[in-house]
């Protein structure tokens, strides 16, 4: 198997498991809730925590999938009814 469908493959393996953590807080959950409970938890230089979930929530934004509450860092997201 090559590597982009590898790739495509994890990150809707990713996303499922996002939008199901997402549907089970039906008041909101954190992208630093979702890193830490889901095991996604990412650094870059110690700095800049949790992109990867981060970017995979905005992705999920984007589509329609998922409705983001408040701003960066005290964002809450919510499932899309």
């Amino acid at each position: 198997m090559e590597a982009k469908n590898k790739s495509q493959q994890g990150l809707k393996l990713i996303e499922e498991a996002v939008l199901q953590f997402i549907a089970e807080h039906p008041n909101g959950v954190s992208n630093a809730t979702i890193a830490d409970e889901l095991g996604l938890q990412s650094d870059i230089a110690g700095k800049h925590k949790n992109y990867l979930s981060w970017s995979i929530l905005g992705n999920l934004v984007n589509r329609g999938l998922v409705i983001k509450n408040g701003s960066r860092h005290d964002a809450k997201y919510l499932a899309r009814d």
